[in-house]
């Protein structure tokens, strides 16, 4: 089993829901993207044989996904701003496939919250209902 099949796998049975993305590209490889994420192990098997080199997408329906880029090659000066980062250090985070951090948080009950670009600062962006976002071991 490769690497990224391995970590699909792990993922669907932590209950998140993926889909295969083109190799070396954010781009879904399946024929309806993220509205196909499923936690199913057969499906995903299959996919990745279709795929064997395929990115890992997550559906982030139920989630926010707090996606602060780098930019200019350094760190992003939002987290520089101390209640931002008390904001984010209570909730999970992993390094994206480009070197900016993800910071995952479960959705309150009844919230339906969306996909955002730049609204909360520059070069930050969300990932909610309808979204999804590359995590390990993608490559980009």
């Amino acid at each position: 089993m490769n690497n990224a099949l391995t970590s699909a796998c792990l993922l669907a049975e932590l209950g998140y829901r993926v889909f295969p993305c083109v190799p070396g590209e954010k781009r879904p490889a399946n024929q309806h993207g993220v509205t196909d994420a499923t936690n199913d192990i057969e499906a995903i098997d299959n996919w990745w044989k279709l795929h064997p080199g395929a990115n890992i997408g997550v559906s982030t329906d139920g989630l926010l996904v707090v996606d602060v880029d780098p930019v200019f090659g350094g760190p992003n000066p939002w987290l520089n701003d101390h209640q931002e980062r008390l904001a984010t250090a209570c909730g999970a985070y992993s390094i994206s496939p480009r070197g900016g951090l993800h910071f995952w948080f479960r959705q309150p009950e009844g919230a339906n919250y969306r996909n955002t670009a730049g609204k909360i600062a520059p070069a930050v962006d969300t990932r909610a209902n309808g979204g999804y976002v590359l995590v390990a071991p993608s490559r980009t």
